[in-house]
């Protein structure tokens, strides 16, 4: 990250204003600073259905978000953002990823890899 970016960074407090991640587990993305949620209490077959769902239908998969985590609409609509589609690089700028990868290696955006 350049020193511009990094000195961006450092305070979180606006992202936390945007976003209740209600002391659950979470990381800050560095590409759009929004909290996003980890969802460690979603079950592999949990994610994978959001996964699904986000494919064809990013509404639907928010929806099951907020009762499966449960969370707010914002928090949902994070996580789906953020959500890897199956074999395909970054979210954010395409860049090829390895599976698992949480940053992307290009833009520093944070990638679920839940499929």
């Amino acid at each position: 990250m350049i020193p511009r970016n990094i000195e961006l960074y450092r305070d979180h407090s606006a992202s936390y204003e945007s976003v209740d991640v209600e002391g659950r587990p979470h990381v800050i993305c560095p590409q759009c600073l929004t909290p996003v949620l980890l969802c460690q209490s979603l079950s592999d077959r949990q994610r994978r259905k959001a996964a699904r769902l986000r494919e064809t239908d990013s509404v639907a998969a928010m929806d099951y978000l907020k009762k499966a985590v449960p969370c707010g609409d914002r928090a949902a609509k994070a996580v789906v953002l953020h959500l890897r589609k199956k074999d395909e690089g970054c979210h954010y700028c395409g860049h090829p990823m390895p599976r698992g990868a949480l940053l992307c290696a290009n833009c520093m955006s944070v990638n679920l890899d839940w499929n």
